[in-house]
């Protein structure tokens, strides 16, 4: 029987993977033209710039602002190499992760449950970690560079005015994030809903047990569903944040080689701990190991297109990630909170596994916090 609704889950997924990136990307042109006159400090610059430069080298762009575009430019007889260093390094840390997953055993079976919440747990505390500490206050801190840098020549007032509106654009491209993916997911649940009550007639003359136990099948079926479709929006939200990655790849090879080395290392270990996460979620959402992983190999493309643009032109790619980093924020506090804290409180209520899930809980927050104090 389940073999018989192979063709119409896969139909479905495609439908719910085209409505995600439909509503992700269809607006990414008219948003780019819209930033094109309001140039801030590049978001891209997320792990690098900022944390790797000395002191005196930021006070040297704020105070010789002729010579910071002098610095921006990269030679031609270099050029070559920083495209090859810049895909090299985008390939590195979309492989890595890869690798690694090969050698986790898990699977969605009973014997691995306790397991595989654990992990999941570690997965909501990387996205929160990452959502509440890496994204939101790198968007807004692209705009705080920029205040600081020509308030010589604005008022405080003005100033003040510009850092509020930018912040409460950020918080609105949160908002925007977390109703999108809700809308993506009433959508998909929409199209799979007629499938879930189509065996409602047949049992009307059975037993009362009969009944009861239709009705715990039909539960246990559309619960499977719901989780399937977080699996999926997890997958729109990893290749955004790669998008974001791959950016930062590319910017910070253009302002150097040294400052591209250190922050691929940065995004390698910042990465590890987050895939793994994800590919806990795609196998409590039904795929087999092997299908998991080749579904975050997938999500790699955004990287290498984020990292593309980055080096194509640095202006185009300012103004995706000034929308696309919060909004990426918003996807993963939903997935967090909607779709993966609520599979902990199910089953097992035992306090030995509860205090293990807080504590991997705990530790996906903890590793966000410890990669935030090296960038």
């Amino acid at each position: 029987m389940d073999r018989q609704e192979i063709p119409g889950k896969s139909y479905k997924r495609l439908i719910a993977i085209c409505l995600i990136v439909i509503v992700l990307f269809f607006t990414l042109p008219t948003l780019c033209g819209a930033h094109d006159g309001h140039s801030h400090e590049n978001p891209s610059f997320k792990y690098s710039r900022e944390a790797n430069e000395a002191p005196g080298h930021q006070h040297h762009h704020h105070d010789h602002h002729d010579h910071h575009h002098e610095e921006a430019t990269v030679p031609v007889g270099s050029t070559m190499d920083v495209w090859i260093n810049s895909l090299s390094s985008t390939l590195l840390i979309s492989a890595a992760p890869f690798l690694i997953l090969y050698f986790i055993p898990l699977d969605n079976t009973d014997a691995m449950q306790p397991r595989l919440k654990m992990l999941l747990a570690f997965a909501s505390g990387g996205l929160l970690g990452d959502a509440f500490l890496h994204l939101i206050p790198h968007a807004t801190a692209g705009h705080g560079d920029h205040g600081h840098g020509h308030s010589h020549g604005h008022t405080h007032d003005h100033a003040h005015e510009e850092g509020h509106t930018h912040d409460m654009s950020v918080g609105l491209w949160v908002l925007a994030g977390i109703i999108t993916f809700l809308a993506v997911e009433k959508a998909v649940r929409m199209m799979k809903g007629g499938h879930g009550h189509s065996h409602g007639t047949k049992e009307t003359e059975k037993l009362v047990k009969d009944k009861k136990t239709s009705t715990k099948g039909k539960v246990e079926k559309q619960k499977k569903e719901d989780i399937q479709i977080a699996g999926y929006l997890n997958l729109a939200a990893d290749f955004t944040h790669n998008f974001t990655d791959g950016l930062a790849i590319g910017a910070s090879y253009l302002a150097g080689n040294g400052i591209g080395i250190v922050t691929t290392i940065t995004i390698l270990l910042h990465e590890v701990p987050h895939e793994i996460g994800d590919f806990a979620i795609l196998v409590k959402s039904g795929c087999s190991k092997k299908l998991a992983m080749m579904f975050q190999l997938v999500t790699a493309l955004g990287a290498l297109t984020g990292n593309v643009l980055a080096l194509l032109g640095s202006g185009s790619g300012d103004a995706a990630a000034s929308w696309v980093l919060p909004f990426t924020a918003g996807g993963f506090i939903y997935i967090a909170t909607v779709s993966v804290i609520p599979e902990l409180l199910e089953g097992s209520t035992k306090l030995g596994q509860s205090l293990r899930e807080i504590s991997a809980l705990l530790a996906g927050v903890g590793l966000m916090v410890i990669i935030a104090n090296f960038e």
